[in-house]
C-alpha cells in the first residue's frame, strides 16, 4: 500500500491511495472468508463453496464492497498511527478513483480535522460591568408580587371588572355560521390577560352574572386560521361566574405569619437585599458573557460542517421527538413561533454552528493555559453538594453517575475558564 496525505484548508486532509494487486487479493479473500457463508450454491454445502464458483455465479464483484472496507479500514489505520497531527472528527469520505477487479484499487479519503487556528487577545482587555441599582419602586413591585402570590381568587355578585377571572360559555359565528374551535362551555377567563382576539375582553366588564351579551371583533389579518383572517366574528356570550383577587394587606401580621420576620421594615430590607443580590449575579452573568463571546468573536476561523451537521441533526432529532410527543410536528411549531419551517432550521443551524466554534475556542483555550479539571476539584464539589442536601458523602454518591460527574466537571471547567479571564483582564 502507498498514500500521499497532503493538508488542505479548514483542517482538512485528503489521503490518495493505491492499494496494489497483493493486498488487494488478500483483502478480496478475507472478505470471502468472512461471507461464504452467505452463499447457497448448488452441490456445495452451505459455507464451503470456493471463491471462485461463487464469484462465477453472482459476479467478479461479489466481494468488492466488504474488500473495500477492509483496505480501507487498514489505510486510515495507518494514516492514524503513522501522522499524529490528524486529528479527525468525524468518519472520513471515501472516493474510489480508480478501480481494477484483479490488479487493484485507487482511494481517497478526506479526513475532517479540527481546523488550525490562533486564538484572538485574551488578555489586558477592558471590560465594563453593569453598575446594580435597586430602587424603591423595584422593592415595591417585587412586594406587590410577593403579595400577589398570597392572594385569594373570592367568588363574588358584583359586576365584571379588570382583572376578575370569569366563567363563560361563548358561542362563534363568522358571516352567521359557526365555526371549529368558536364553542366552549364553562371557560375560564382572565380579564385584562389578552388571551382573547381583539377587545373581547374589554366587552365583558359591566355585566352580571347571568348576563347573555353578543360580542363583536374581528380577527387580525395574519390569524394562523387563514378562513377567519380579517374576518368579523359574533360570540354569544353568558356570564356563569365571578371571582375577584382579594389581597393581603402588608401589614407585621402578614409578615410574621408568611415570612421569616416581624416586622414590615425587616422584611422590606430582606426584599431589597434579596434583589441586590439578583442584579449582581445577573451583571456577572452578562460580563462572564461578554468576555466570552468577545474571544469567541474575535477568533476567525470556520467551524467544520460536518460538525454543525452533527450537532444541527442531534438538536433537530430531539426537537422532533418531544414535539411528537406533543402530537405536533417542527413545521407546526416553526409556524407556532412564526416562521417557516425551512428560516426555523436555518436559526438552528446558525446556533449550532456558533456552539461548535464556541467550543472548539475554549478547548483550545484550556489546553494553552493547562485549566483543567483534577478528580479532587469533583470530589470537593461532590462533598459540597452532600453536605448542602443533607447527607453524608458516602450516601450522596450513591445517586451519582456518569452523567453527573460529567455535568459536575463542565460546570467547574467553565468557572475555571471564567476565572481565568476575570484574572487576566480589567473589569471596570
Amino acid at each position: 500500500m502507498k498514500y500521499e496525505l497532503e493538508k488542505k484548508e479548514n483542517g482538512i486532509f485528503v489521503a490518495n491511495i493505491k492499494i496494489e494487486k497483493d493486498m488487494w487479493q488478500e483483502a478480496l479473500d478475507t472478505a470471502y472468508e468472512k461471507n461464504k457463508g452467505r452463499f447457497n450454491i448448488p452441490g456445495f454445502r452451505k459455507g464451503h463453496a470456493p471463491r471462485n464458483i461463487i464469484e462465477k455465479t453472482y459476479g467478479k464483484g461479489a466481494f468488492v464492497n466488504d474488500a473495500i472496507d477492509e483496505v480501507y479500514y487498514k489505510a486510515y489505520t495507518a494514516i492514524l498511527k503513522e501522522h499524529d497531527e490528524v486529528k479527525p472528527v468525524d468518519a472520513p469520505r471515501l472516493d474510489i478513483k480508480n478501480f481494477d477487479e484483479d490488479n487493484g484499487v485507487e482511494i481517497e479519503l478526506t479526513i475532517q480535522c479540527v481546523p488550525e487556528f490562533e486564538l484572538a487577545n485574551y488578555k489586558g482587555q477592558t471590560f465594563t460591568k453593569q453598575e446594580v441599582k435597586v430602587t424603591d419602586e423595584d422593592v415595591e413591585k417585587e412586594i406587590k408580587n410577593n403579595l400577589l402570590r398570597s392572594s385569594r381568587l373570592v367568588e363574588t355578585n358584583k359586576a365584571v371588572k379588570n382583572d376578575d377571572f370569569v366563567t363563560l360559555d361563548f358561542d362563534g359565528y363568522v358571516d352567521g355560521k359557526q365555526f371549529d374551535g368558536g364553542k366552549a362551555e364553562n371557560y375560564q377567563l382572565k380579564i385584562g390577560s389578552h388571551t382573547f382576539i381583539d377587545n373581547f375582553e374589554d366587552q365583558l366588564i359591566g355585566l352580571n352574572i347571568g348576563d347573555k351579551k353578543d360580542v363583536v371583533v374581528t380577527f387580525p389579518k395574519d390569524y394562523h386560521e387563514k378562513s377567519l383572517a380579517g374576518k368579523e366574528a359574533t360570540f354569544k356570550v353568558e356570564i356563569k361566574n365571578v371571582r375577584e383577587r382579594v389581597m393581603p394587606e402588608l401589614n407585621e401580621e402578614f409578615v410574621s405569619n408568611s415570612t421569616e420576620f416581624e416586622t414590615v421594615e425587616e422584611y422590606k430590607n430582606s426584599v431589597k437585599e434579596k434583589l441586590v443580590k439578583e442584579a449582581e449575579n445577573r451583571a456577572e452573568i452578562e460580563l462572564d458573557n461578554d468576555m466570552l463571546d468577545k474571544l469567541i468573536d474575535d477568533t476567525s476561523f470556520t467551524a467544520p460542517e460536518t460538525m454543525i451537521d452533527e450537532e444541527f441533526n442531534r438538536q433537530i432529532n430531539g426537537m422532533t421527538n418531544q414535539l411528537r410527543y406533543q402530537g405536533l410536528t417542527l413545521a407546526d411549531y416553526a409556524k407556532y413561533v412564526g416562521k417557516s419551517e425551512e428560516d426555523f432550521k436555518q436559526d438552528i443551524r446558525n446556533n449550532c454552528a456558533r456552539n461548535v466554534k464556541a467550543r472548539l475556542v475554549l478547548e483550545k483555550l484550556i489546553r494553552t493555559e493547562n485549566l483543567d479539571i483534577k478528580q479532587e476539584d469533583i470530589d470537593q464539589k461532590i462533598e459540597e453538594l452532600a453536605k448542602n442536601s443533607g447527607k453524608t458523602v458516602e450516601e450522596f454518591k450513591k445517586q451519582v453517575n456518569n452523567d453527573m460527574v460529567n455535568s459536575i466537571a463542565n460546570e467547574l471547567l467553565m468557572k475555571k475558564i471564567v476565572d481565568f479571564l476575570h484574572a487576566n483582564n480589567t473589569i471596570k
